[in-house]
């Protein structure tokens, strides 16, 4: 499935306290120039979603985009967020939003 780093774990943990949640959600969307983008959200059920290290609940659309990929947070003075490394990934856009994938088996 997917990895989550201690990183991103602890991150998220704390905004799921601070929100009041049980689970991020991660899903997709079609977007920009490349074809998809990542969505990130919060969930008190899974949905049917695949849930990840009890923390992450990975949509159905977005199950075997992001097969393989590690979930992290990096945080700088020039601001902080969740990656995600998609091994998936063929082509991103110019600005990083969106992305297209390569053969996903599934």
């Amino acid at each position: 499935m997917l990895t989550i780093t201690a990183n991103a774990k602890k991150y998220l943990k704390e905004q799921l306290k601070k929100k009041g949640h049980k689970y991020a959600g991660l899903s997709l969307k079609p977007s920009g120039c490349a074809g998809f983008e990542y969505v990130w959200d919060y969930a008190d059920e899974d949905h049917n979603g695949r849930v990840v290290a009890d923390i992450l609940v990975v949509e159905q659309n977005a199950e075997f985009a992001v097969a393989g990929s590690v979930v992290d947070y990096n945080s700088s003075l020039a601001g902080s967020e969740l990656t995600i490394e998609n091994p998936n990934v063929q082509n991103a856009c110019g600005c990083g939003v969106s992305f297209n994938l390569g053969e996903v088996s599934g």
